[in-house]
């Protein structure tokens, strides 16, 4: 019964209750929106039969004065019904009734289907300036990673920073930098950096005000980044800076695996000490854990106000040098075999029996493919049988697997604890070294090494030396000559550590955000008006093809992101709602028929034209609106289950 007890209260505050917020603030949402068209009806004397809220069976109703009110048993929308208002015979009933739409003056007929967007955006208005004088914290404009490649890792940095920072020469925007502003225009959270690259225009640049703390001192500065289309993912093709999401040190969830004594971490435990090295901030991790490359750590966390040792295992390795972007993990051009870290249900992989920890050996005829081999066979033989060899606990399988539209439904890693050379990238050293696919590395210069992280460790300590590589391949011994190892080849700060006992540690958030109610005005009218323009250049840049369609979320994916922030809390939820009430108010507006703008275009070409479009004309309009809407809301539905319930690749 207890457990039980667990599993419905689980349930109950992860899904029913966030949920059923969700359909509340909905419900508002649309409430308002009719409520518009209700009022302002009333005002221009129209009369209204109906007004509904959700679609279908009614389930409650009653009828006051002329009006009947309902609620249906499809909450996904609402209605007001107006005398003589029939969408598909709009000359049938109370054509000569004085307050028939139909004998409404076009300038009140535009009100009436004006106050719906109207009261939407106030509702917005006002949900921001409470929320705002509430408090709510956002994911924090902070860079929490930079991606290989693309403006933020390839923007070299004012001369005052290479300066604090010691170097000649410094590239790419530190983790853990503050982002202050963008164009001069203060930002208070990191979603705002990511809007401006996706909905940039053709090569418009960004100017970035950032700070970052360098050697116990803040250095301002400023950076210019134009926006690169990012790789096909799940949200389709879209512009970015290439900055990730910033990380506390609160451990979210602890791992069950990788401890190297008895003592293990705990859920809320925060870091503060990691190989010796005092913790501030999630980026001071990763520079002290590449001091332990290779062997076993020690953390300290503070837990319940006491200090607590933690001992891990020697941590897996992540970055690139001199190798293909798409690669998990890049050593002098050379790059491990993958090992699936993750298999999506009802995925291909998961037909096919792939299992979590298995290496793949050969696919599709390829033998220790690299991550980016696998890409590009799962696009070569998308929906085509092929076969596929993995290692599974020493033992191996063959198995049979058919790539879905290029996607077979796993999240890869890679083979950490053997230094097996699945790809040496053309041109790079290892390649010039005579590394080759299904090499060995067992030295680095007279140094042992057993695993990735250790030949990492091995080059970190031979930079400014010649490096020979000695490796057996095909039963022979071999070695191979690097030329004197430099930053350039090999950078040892482009590489990051991650251990499975950590698990997930907690998104890096803002202090609460909370101003008197000028302040509240002020930053809710700025977030409307930019929710609301957010539609018209989302719209713009998928007509141009900087966009794509799949960036788009219908009733699953806006459902799915509400319950996330219902999880969050209420303050969170009604942030969103509100952000959902522009967005409603914007495509509501849009010059399509059935929508209210539409009705607004056809209401004009009537006062144009001085007399009604021919009833054979709307129909034919109608429907196709109706067609058109019904046909997207389809597509985006199946786009979003897609997306929310099978694998990314």
């Amino acid at each position: 019964m207890e457990i039980l007890a667990v599993d419905i209260g689980m349930y109950w505050s992860q899904y029913v209750w966030p949920f059923t917020m969700f359909l509340i603030g909905l419900s508002l949402v649309v409430f308002v929106h009719e409520l518009g068209h209700f009022l302002a009806a009333k005002w221009a004397g129209v009369a209204v039969q109906e007004f509904a809220l959700g679609f279908g069976k009614k389930i409650l109703g009653f009828r006051r004065g002329e009006t009947l009110y309902r609620i249906n048993a499809v909450p996904l929308g609402g209605y007001i019904k107006m005398l003589g208002q029939e969408d598909f015979n709009p000359g049938a009933t109370a054509e000569h009734d004085p307050r028939s739409w139909q004998r409404a003056p076009a300038g009140k007929k535009i009100v009436i289907l004006s106050a719906g967007v109207a009261m939407n955006v106030v509702f917005s208005i006002v949900v921001f300036v409470i929320v705002y004088m509430i408090g709510i914290r956002f994911v924090a404009p902070v860079v929490g990673s930079t991606k290989p490649g693309l403006p933020a890792a390839t923007v070299v940095l004012p001369d005052k920073v290479a300066k604090a920072m010691g170097v000649e020469e410094a590239i790419g925007l530190p983790d853990g930098s503050r982002v202050l502003a963008i164009n001069g225009k203060k930002i208070r959270r990191f979603n705002q950096i990511m809007m401006a690259a996706v909905l940039s225009d053709d090569d418009e640049t960004f100017d970035l005000t950032v700070a970052r703390k360098i050697k116990g001192r803040e250095i301002t500065f400023n950076v210019t980044l134009t926006p690169k289309k990012s790789e096909v993912g799940p949200f389709g093709e879209h512009y970015i800076f290439g900055i990730g999401r910033p990380f506390s040190t609160v451990i979210e969830e602890p791992g069950k695996e990788g401890y190297a004594g008895d003592e293990t971490f705990e859920k809320y435990d925060r870091i503060v000490e990691a190989a010796g090295t005092p913790i501030e901030n999630f980026p001071d991790i990763t520079p002290a854990l590449r001091s332990g490359a290779g062997k076993e750590v020690e953390f300290v966390v503070e837990r319940k106000g006491q200090k607590v040792r933690v001992k891990v295992k020697p941590m897996e390795i992540t970055g690139r040098t001199g190798g293909n972007d798409k690669e998990n993990l890049s050593i002098l051009g050379m790059s491990p075999r993958i090992r699936v870290a993750a298999v999506f249900k009802d995925s291909p992989a998961k037909k096919a029996g792939l299992k979590i920890g298995d290496i793949i050996l050969t696919y599709a005829g390829e033998n220790s493919p690299s991550r980016a081999e696998l890409l590009e066979i799962n696009k070569k033989f998308a929906d085509t049988e092929v076969s596929i060899r993995v290692l599974r606990d020493g033992e191996t399988l063959d198995l049979k697997i058919t790539p879905a539209a290029g996607l077979v439904g796993i999240i890869t890693t890679t083979e950490q604890d053997k230094v097996l050379v699945a790809s040496a990238y053309p041109d790079s050293p290892a390649a010039k070294a005579g590394i080759a696919k299904g090499a060995v590395i067992t030295k680095i210069n007279d140094t042992p090494v057993d695993t990735w992280a250790q030949m990492y460790a091995a080059l970190r300590s031979s930079i400014g030396k010649k490096v020979v590589l000695t490796y057996t391949t095909a039963g022979s011994k071999q070695k191979g000559d690097v030329e004197v190892l430099t930053k350039k080849t090999f950078d040892p700060e482009k590489y990051s550590f991650t251990t499975p006992a950590i698990g997930a540690v907690s998104i890096l958030k803002t202090d609460p955000i909370r101003g008197n109610p000028l302040e509240a005005i002020a930053w809710s009218a700025e977030d409307t008006t930019a929710w609301m323009i957010s539609v018209y250049k989302s719209l713009r840049n998928i007509f141009k093809g900087r966009a794509s369609t799949k960036g788009l979320s219908g009733p699953v994916g806006i459902g799915a992101i509400a319950v996330a922030k219902g999880r969050e809390g209420i303050v969170d939820l009604a942030y969103f709602m509100a952000m959902l009430s522009a967005l409603v108010a914007v495509f509501n507006f849009l010059p399509l028929p059935v929508l209210d703008g539409g009705h607004v275009v056809l209401t004009l070409v009537e006062k144009v034209r001085g007399r009604p479009i021919p009833t054979k004309v709307m129909i034919g309009i109608q429907l196709t609106g109706w067609v058109l809407i019904g046909s997207l809301f389809l597509a985006i539905t199946f786009q979003d289950i897609t997306r929310h319930f099978f694998g990314k690749w």
